[in-house]
């Protein structure tokens, strides 16, 4: 399994179906989803009781090379790379993230109180500063010609885990035109495994005569369970954690968004002209108790096919090296959003959202998140929504997706539309299927 340097790779050519449901989540029908960009969703919800049966949403992004439609069939089918019109840099980044949302569920318990408890798998991934031509080298194939590369503060980290949470959501203070609202979410964390490296400096040279790389500088790699172990030995010693998530929401409510909850139940109608909304998600780390960290010291000519089929193992064979077992703590992909959602007219909104990562992406043992800026028109009533996310990040692109929800039903991309182009640097996709039941419209006589 040492091979995991890359289980990035591995991963995604089995599974690429992000940011969270871009779109999706800012609707007041979204119900649990919600909390998982702000707890206090939940206070003072359209959604009575919510029972979440699947979902899942993954996510892509890289300067790497275009993720257009046509891209993407070729790097998880047969092709991987080649054809491909590639930018690699000495700073390459790569970025996943992939969650599945099991059985969960939320319910108002009264006009101020709401509680929500749920289960949900979660893998993040960054490869950050990675040199393309080593990268491509290493995953594709050496090319048929000599190149050399240079690359400093490489950092990538793989974590896999599961969470089971709490979140409880109030209403803090309530009048005509002021409602101030916030949530709380507790995790429970299981750590289903990690894998970290890091080098401060590597360079060398490809040499397409005699297929050999020379390599030198230094690299750590520690992963976080024993390659060698039996399945049934890693369940017996799973690792473990707590996280959490904290949010606050302003709605300031004029007498054109009040009419229609007058005289009826006001938990069934949204009442605000203007909502804004913040939250720091993803506090917390798992220990791994028992990781093996290896620190290579690298001065070496290898073959490059050995290099290809597994990094590690070639850096055994032919780098001096300090072998140590000592505890490493993963620590969550923490970061902030500030969200502000404007009722233009009657069933249609447009939300502004901003993700700012909280990490240092180079440092050890974490994963940073995607920093987006993403506005959404979007048109929701109880049974249908639509939205048009357009988002722009870090790494320097704009995406244009959509998704819309009907019933029980919800699906959509954040990025189809600038899939279908020749340029786009994201890729993501979500789908659900959850039981809804609405507040009660009317009061009762």
């Amino acid at each position: 399994m040492k091979y995991l340097v890359f289980t990035l790779l591995l991963f995604l050519g089995q599974q690429l179906h992000a940011q969270d449901a871009l779109g999706y989540q800012t609707d007041n029908y979204s119900g649990i989803h919600g909390i998982f960009l702000n707890p206090g969703t939940i206070a003072d919800s359209r959604i009575k009781t919510e029972v979440n049966l699947f979902s899942a949403n993954s996510l892509l992004a890289t300067d790497y090379t275009y993720l257009s439609l046509e891209n993407l069939s070729g790097i998880f089918g047969d092709d991987g790379f080649a054809g491909l019109e590639r930018y690699p840099l000495n700073d390459n980044e790569i970025i996943v993230n992939a969650e599945v949302l099991g059985p969960s569920f939320m319910f108002s318990l009264n006009e101020k109180n709401s509680l929500a408890i749920y289960t949900r798998l979660r893998l993040a991934s960054n490869f950050n500063n990675i040199n393309g031509e080593l990268f491509e080298g290493i995953y594709d194939g050496f090319p048929n010609s000599n190149f050399n590369f240079q690359q400093e503060n490489l950092d990538f980290t793989t974590h896999a885990w599961a969470e089971i949470g709490g979140t409880y959501g109030r209403v803090l203070f309530n009048n005509t035109n002021n409602l101030f609202k916030g949530g709380i979410t507790l995790k429970y964390l299981v750590g289903g495994g990690a894998v970290q490296g890091n080098s401060s400096s590597l360079t060398g040279a490809y040499d397409t005569q005699n297929e050999q790389v020379a390599l030198n500088g230094n690299f750590s790699y520690a992963v976080s369970f024993d390659d060698e172990q039996e399945a049934v030995d890693y369940f017996k010693e799973l690792s473990y954690g707590f996280g959490t998530d904290i949010g606050f929401i302003y709605e300031y409510r004029n007498a054109t968004t009040l009419a229609d909850s007058n005289a009826n139940n006001p938990r069934g109608f949204n009442q605000y002209k203007i909502k804004i909304g913040l939250s720091i998600i993803d506090i917390g780390s798992i220990t791994y108790t028992n990781a093996q960290i290896t620190n290579y010291t690298i001065d070496a000519n290898v073959n490059a096919q050995e290099l290809e089929e597994d990094f590690i193992e070639v850096l055994d064979n032919n780098a001096s090296q300090n072998v140590l077992r000592e505890p490493i703590k993963l620590s969550l992909p923490t970061s902030m959003n500030l969200n502000i959602d404007y009722n233009i007219y009657k069933k249609f909104y447009l939300n502004l959202n901003y993700n700012q990562s909280l990490v240092n992406k180079v440092a050890f043992f974490n994963n940073n998140g995607l920093n987006l800026i993403t506005l959404t028109p979007r048109y929701e009533s109880r049974i249908f929504g639509a939205y048009l996310p357009i988002s722009t990040s870090n790494l320097g692109k704009t995406a244009i997706g959509a998704g819309i929800r009907v019933g029980p039903l919800y699906l959509g991309s954040g990025t189809v539309f600038t899939n279908l182009s020749k340029k786009s640097n994201m890729a993501n996709v979500y789908l659900g299927l959850k039981i809804p039941v609405y507040h009660k419209r009317k009061n009762k006589v």
